[in-house]
């Protein structure tokens, strides 16, 4: 779904001489709020993913930025110790999954984090911390402990 107020909102920002560093603030808080989730349930932090490994496979939260400098996705993949995708019934397919994938039907994916919202409206960062928090990282720790371990 388009948000035309989001969409007036980045024209005015791609006029703004600050929004560069504005950007990088957003950035910033993204880094730092998903760094304090993820960091103490055992993740660690290369480049932009976050990553946990056991011998049920490699979990890994990924931010992924737009290509134009508008937004961030978070982006969760899982991969087996044999480099391939989880068999478990939980699994939507594909390699990357979307906080969108949490919800039964979703207009927009709440991972989505555009750079000016982070900024004006700090709420949707906080919701996608908590999607994060109460269901993919449970999520995640399901498909470490349901997996054979790796022999």
């Amino acid at each position: 779904m388009d948000d035309p107020d989001l969409s007036a909102r980045k024209h005015l920002a791609g006029s703004d001489p600050a929004f560069p560093a504005r950007r990088e603030e957003a950035w910033g808080r993204i880094v730092a709020a998903l760094d304090g989730l993820l960091v103490p349930a055992g993740y660690t932090l290369a480049k932009t993913t976050w990553s946990r490994v056991t011998g049920a496979g490699k979990s890994a939260v990924h931010l992924q930025r737009n290509r134009y400098g508008w937004d961030v996705q978070i982006i969760l993949r899982f991969v087996t110790p044999d480099g391939g995708l989880p068999d478990h019934a939980d699994w939507p397919g594909g390699e990357d999954v979307t906080l969108a994938e949490f919800f039964e039907r979703a207009e927009t994916d709440p991972g989505t984090l555009a750079f000016v919202d982070v900024l004006d409206r700090p709420e949707c960062l906080d919701l996608a911390v908590e999607i994060l928090r109460e269901q993919a990282l449970p999520w995640f720790e399901a498909l470490h402990q349901d997996l054979p371990p790796m022999m």
